[in-house]
């Protein structure tokens, strides 16, 4: 009988689900480690990944700051092996677009971009380049496929845009069938389902990330695929954006005004202030309890949280 326990046991350890592992969102300067050291010791416990946002990428350059007010965040980082990506983003769409266009600067950008990796001891190169126009995705491509020639050694994810039952002109720039190729990962950004240029609705919901995480998963593998999942959510008066509300805020709405779980799991808010009519749809523990959940049953990489500081 003894023999029989032993080898179920056996069996439970090689067969027990591996858990998704938590990517947290950085905005550089917002969380000093000097200021908030119980925040992060609390996050460094199920923490995999900080991607810390700081580094653009002009029309002709490549800007790295010094990160001086994050130099004691990074060293307690490190000495828990928590790996450190840099979030790389555009100046703007317009210099996106003549980046993208202009590729005689690419290889200077990708050298200075992987100097500063290698250098520093960062775990890879995370793209977030959104709101571009449809017909620059190839570009995006391409420019991927020459980083991977130059410095194969340097692992590169992007933050991605849904497909389904979102805006198709923003979503049509992240081509997964074109990018998959050139991508060691992706954050898929199942957020801003609506958000301040659409009517009230919520953020996120469980069905509509699933739906997002099986159209994502005809193209990458599942090893491959983080759920992005929104630690915030749109304040609407009279269907116009108002304004956000983070998690951190959401008990002080809950306590003063009538609220109740939609159906995509998250909060809603609704009340009447001097004749304007209020709606808000935000995330709590529970929605991402089921996110998680969610990216179990499909034996994802993990989940990425945006932002850090708002949860």
């Amino acid at each position: 009988m003894k023999l029989f326990h032993f080898c179920i046991f056996i069996i439970f350890i090689l067969t027990k689900p591996a858990y998704p592992e938590i990517w947290g969102y950085y905005l550089k300067d917002s969380l000093p480690y000097e200021k908030h050291q119980q925040y992060w010791e609390n996050r460094f416990a199920n923490l995999s990944v900080l991607c810390f946002t700081g580094i653009t990428v002009s029309s002709t350059d490549c800007i790295i700051p010094e990160f001086t007010n994050e130099q004691a965040l990074f060293k307690k980082a490190y000495e828990r092996s928590i790996a450190l990506i840099p979030h790389v983003t555009f100046t703007s769409v317009k210099s996106g677009i003549a980046f993208l266009t202009h590729p005689q600067y690419w290889k200077k950008i990708i050298h200075t971009l992987a100097y500063a990796i290698r250098t520093s001891g960062w775990a890879g190169c995370h793209f977030d380049f959104e709101y571009l126009p449809p017909k620059y995705a190839a570009n995006f491509a391409q420019f991927l496929k020459i980083f991977k020639a130059i410095a194969p050694d340097i692992s590169l994810s992007a933050a991605m845009f849904p497909q389904v039952e979102y805006n198709p002109t923003h979503a049509a720039f992240h081509d997964y069938a074109l990018l998959s190729t050139y991508l060691d990962a992706i954050v898929l950004m199942c957020y801003d389902q609506h958000n301040p240029k659409t009517k009230p609705g919520p953020v996120t919901g469980v069905e509509w990330s699933r739906k997002n995480i099986e159209y994502a998963l005809q193209f990458f593998k599942a090893n491959q695929l983080w759920l992005g999942i929104p630690a915030y959510g749109y304040l609407w008066k009279d269907n116009t954006y108002y304004s956000v509300i983070t998690m951190k805020s959401l008990s002080k709405y809950v306590a003063r005004y009538r609220n109740y779980r939609h159906t995509s799991g998250t909060i809603a808010i609704e009340y009447t202030q001097n004749n304007d009519h209020f709606i808000a749809y935000v995330p709590d523990a529970h929605l991402h309890n089921q996110l998680y959940k969610l990216a179990t049953s499909y034996k994802l990489k993990g989940i990425a949280l945006w932002r850090l500081g708002f949860e």
